[in-house]
């Protein structure tokens, strides 16, 4: 393959990942002609894409982003909804389930597995003060069984300004419900 189809082929690439959204590989060519890729997916790229606690959200769209995340977990890259999930943890919980990785191997474990990559969820508010709030949530699953949690808030003092962070889920329950499937 010649320099120039190279360097076309390329070109063709960058530009679909900028139409698409999608995080762009750099890639150069070197002075013997080969292709290097070089991946700029790196932590810090990630954690600029991923949405952060703000003052302006409320407990119920923080709880919201944070299942949406999960429900689409592998997108736009693997386990990106465990990690949108850690961007909300409040501090203290980050203390007692952290670092991430040990965080996300905690999210795959029996009590909270059924949260990644489910079908739906609805968020019903049970109580909310200035200062924390709960909510329940109920999950359908990919395997058509629904799953109760409740999720927990409290404000953080965060240099942004007091903002929305997870405190606390409870492991899954079942509900006892099925989706029959026809």
């Amino acid at each position: 393959m010649s320099k120039r189809s190279i360097t076309r082929t390329i070109v063709g690439v960058l530009y679909l990942c900028a139409l698409l959204g999608l995080a762009m590989p750099m890639a150069f060519a070197d002075i013997s002609g080969s292709v290097e890729a070089v991946d700029e997916t790196s932590a810090e790229s990630k954690t600029a894409t991923l949405l952060q606690p703000k003052p302006d959200w409320q407990a119920r769209e923080v709880v919201s982003i944070q299942l949406n995340a999960l429900k689409n977990n592998d997108s736009p890259s693997k386990d990106a909804g465990i990690e949108q999930v850690w961007a909300f943890a409040h501090p203290q919980n980050k203390s007692m389930t952290g670092p991430l990785p040990r965080f996300a191997q905690m999210i795959r474990s029996p009590g909270y597995a059924v949260l990644i990559d489910h079908q739906r969820h609805e968020i019903s508010e049970v109580r909310e003060s200035p200062r924390d709030a709960v909510f329940a949530v109920r999950v359908l699953a990919r395997d058509g069984s629904f799953y109760g949690f409740q999720w927990q808030l409290r404000k953080a003092a965060l240099q942004s300004g007091p903002s929305w962070m997870t405190t606390r889920v409870s492991a899954a329950r079942t509900t006892g419900e099925q989706l029959s499937q026809r």
